[in-house]
């Protein structure tokens, strides 16, 4: 990625989100993998889908999960926070 204001050129990270059962694929590139791009990634991703899927299964990022588990991870609390923001819109 460039930076429009400094031209200086970044590594990209990529952030995919797929709702499951229609495949339906939202894509962006950030600056890092850090929370506040982790969480606005997952906004963009929810208002671009217009809503929010009944349930998240969010990788082992260590931005977004506190406990990592092939089945069950615990994830941070500002994901479960979100729906009623998103669903109000």
């Amino acid at each position: 990625m460039v930076c429009a204001s400094t031209g200086e050129i970044r590594t990209a990270q990529i952030f995919v989100a797929v709702l499951g059962a229609s495949n339906y694929t939202f894509a962006e590139a950030t600056w890092s993998q850090s929370l506040p791009d982790w969480l606005g990634s997952h906004v963009r991703a929810f208002e671009f889908f217009g809503g929010t899927p009944v349930m998240l299964v969010p990788d082992n990022l260590k931005s977004g999960v506190t406990k990592a588990c092939r089945y069950d991870p615990n994830s941070i609390p500002a994901i479960n926070s979100w729906r009623p923001i998103i669903q109000s819109r």
